[in-house]
């Protein structure tokens, strides 16, 4: 059975808890920017683009902050690389009811970035649209979970209301099928104002789009290299 590779972990899977000193600051220049859909569909809802392009000193300051909580700075100078920082939001993809397994994100890794992680920032939200680590279990194929995974593009390219019922259908059967080769390991609840770090080669998912909210918003980034 085709087990997928052990990777170093650099970084310890953690939360934080009030991680912005003005959170409520931060949502309303989240809501400031534009937000597209994706062009390749590998990620569900819009995402703004690339934040160190227009907005470098939130970005310099948002990083510094973060790796705060790996580094002391008075003994480590710090300095990164390849990073990808945007607001995110999506939303329910049925927003009449909240267990509907169409609002259950898709297992899947981020890539091979040894950080990466998130800050919830819809105040108010249903406590369980937050994230969850998983863990290959004894039915996990590798090949078999990639093919699966490649699946999702056509959806995630599509505006959510220009989906069929076909495509939702298809959706639902490519998230119970998934789900079959995982087991939930850590779940973190979504709390505004709180970050999450984990590793890009870490199985996880959103654990519903429906945040009781019109959108579910959070920071996310990605970082490919980081000197010390």
């Amino acid at each position: 059975m085709n087990k997928p590779k052990e990777h170093p972990k650099y970084f310890q899977t953690q939360v934080v808890d009030n991680f912005f000193d003005k959170p409520k600051e931060i949502v309303k220049f989240a809501n400031s920017l534009e937000y597209q859909i994706g062009q390749y569909g590998f990620w569900p809802g819009k995402r703004t683009e690339e934040l160190h392009i227009n907005h470098k000193k939130f970005y310099d300051s948002f990083l510094t902050k973060m790796l705060a909580l790996f580094f002391d700075y008075t003994y480590a100078k710090i300095s990164w690389d390849n990073v990808g920082l945007y607001f995110q939001k999506t939303s329910a993809f049925d927003p009449k009811d909240k267990n509907n397994i169409l609002n259950t994100g898709l297992i899947h890794q981020d890539g091979d970035f040894p950080l990466v992680g998130l800050v919830y920032l819809t105040e108010g939200a249903d406590i369980n649209s937050g994230t969850s680590i998983m863990l290959p279990n004894e039915k996990f194929d590798n090949k078999v979970n990639e093919e699966l995974g490649n699946k999702k593009v056509s959806l995630y390219k599509k505006p959510q209301n220009e989906l069929s019922k076909k495509d939702l259908e298809d959706y639902k059967k490519l998230i119970l099928e998934t789900n079959k080769n995982f087991k939930e390991s850590v779940v973190f609840n979504n709390i505004f104002n709180r970050i999450i770090t984990y590793t890009g080669k870490d199985f996880h998912r959103c654990n519903s789009f429906y945040s009781g909210k019109a959108e579910r918003l959070t920071l996310v980034f990605f970082i490919k290299k980081i000197q010390s």
